[in-house]
């Protein structure tokens, strides 16, 4: 079960704003009751508390959060509770959602994040607020706000730290580390990554200047791939120490996909060098998984390999799960899971995508599970 608290205190109703660890408790029961739930991915909210400069007045959202988080330690209970119930908690974190500038107000009157919560505000983390020059560059320097270049040695030593931070002290059985993002989309899907680091080690690997050559646009986006690849070892190897696992939640496919870009999703190696203890695909950053508004629906972009909004080179989900995923699942130590968030499925679909032997279960939101009638308003007025 993904359970975006932050959305439940500030958009549910009644006992769907899970704010006391006796609503918790109840939850936790009945998921694992009527869903047969195994796991908890617990999105944290402290990271937009403590690590974000709101770099516009008036953030709403933000001082909702701040007035309705309930006076016990959301860490600590989720954990204590989920294990009394036999079940995991991971704590969720986003890799590429480091927020924006606001833009200026002429630009803001035909682009938006969503016309409810994200129009005339915006924040940032401190740390790319701080370092811009680590946020993903295109060949003449525009950033794609809030997707920092894992070619960095510094950014994916920065984000491992913080991650490891939020854990430490805490039972959580691992980091459940997704890969939507709620940056605005670029024009173009190979628009950006071109940012130092990356110009010279494709001129190293390749002898092409990338800034000024043509150049192989498939070995750049498996370059790419590579440093995504890199930061999860090396995130890895530190959880090992500790005793924690790594699942990771990304798009299905071969690339990333909007609203980022092309880069390689090495899921292969990720699965044979065991850097992951469970994937869930079907992610989608372009919908809110919990009340499903569309984000930057101005912006969709062109150009990716596979482009899950308009179906593009994209196979049914059966068919990839038999071609494609059986290939490497159940057969090693790693699980895969399939996000539902996004689906309006029946028992029946449910259970006709159980039935595949390299599927190990399903990915629920907890919030459109609990909040019925929250989201037949059909908007994130507050």
């Amino acid at each position: 079960m993904s359970v975006s608290w932050g959305d439940h205190l500030v958009f549910g109703e009644g006992k769907g704003k899970l704010q006391t660890p006796e609503s918790l408790d109840q939850s936790f029961a009945k998921w694992k009751k009527k869903l047969n739930i195994e796991t908890i991915l617990w999105r944290e909210n402290r990271s937009r508390q403590d690590d974000y400069v709101f770099t516009a007045k008036g953030y709403e959202y933000a001082e909702k959060i701040h007035k309705n988080i309930p006076d016990f330690d959301d860490f600590e209970i989720s954990t204590s509770i989920a294990h009394q119930h036999g079940l995991k908690n991971y704590v969720y974190v986003t890799l590429n959602d480091h927020g924006w500038p606001l833009p200026d107000e002429n630009i803001r009157k035909f682009s938006y994040h969503n016309k409810w919560h994200a129009k005339d505000i915006s924040f940032q983390t401190k740390f790319s607020h701080e370092n811009p020059k680590y946020v993903l560059e295109d060949r003449f320097g525009n950033k794609q706000w809030g997707v920092l270049c894992l070619a960095y040695p510094e950014v994916r030593e920065h984000l491992q730290s913080q991650y490891l931070k939020l854990i430490n002290g805490y039972d959580f059985d691992g980091i459940f580390l997704c890969l939507r993002s709620q940056s605005k989309p670029p024009d173009f899907a190979d628009q950006f990554g071109f940012n130092e680091p990356i110009v010279k080690e494709f001129q190293n690997k390749f002898g092409k200047n990338i800034l000024k050559d043509d150049f192989d646009l498939q070995l750049w986006r498996d370059l790419q791939g590579e440093h995504l690849t890199l930061f999860l070892s090396e995130l890895n190897n530190k959880l090992k120490k500790n005793h924690r696992s790594l699942g990771i939640g990304c798009s299905r496919g071969e690339v990333l996909g909007p609203p980022l870009n092309n880069t390689t999703l090495n899921w292969r190696k990720w699965v044979d060098k065991q850097l992951v203890d469970f994937i869930a695909i079907d992610q989608n950053s372009s919908k809110c998984p919990s009340l499903w508004i569309d984000l930057w629906p101005m912006h969709r972009g062109y150009g990716y390999l596979q482009n899950y909004n308009d179906k593009f080179k994209m196979e049914s989900l059966s068919e990839d799960l038999e071609k494609i995923y059986s290939k490497k699942f159940p057969n090693n130590t790693s699980k895969l899971y399939i996000s539902r968030q996004w689906a309006n499925t029946t028992s029946k679909d449910q259970e006709e995508i159980l039935q595949y032997s390299c599927v190990s279960g399903l990915v629920f939101s907890s919030f459109r599970y609990e909040n019925q009638s929250a989201i037949k308003k059909n908007n994130w007025s507050i």
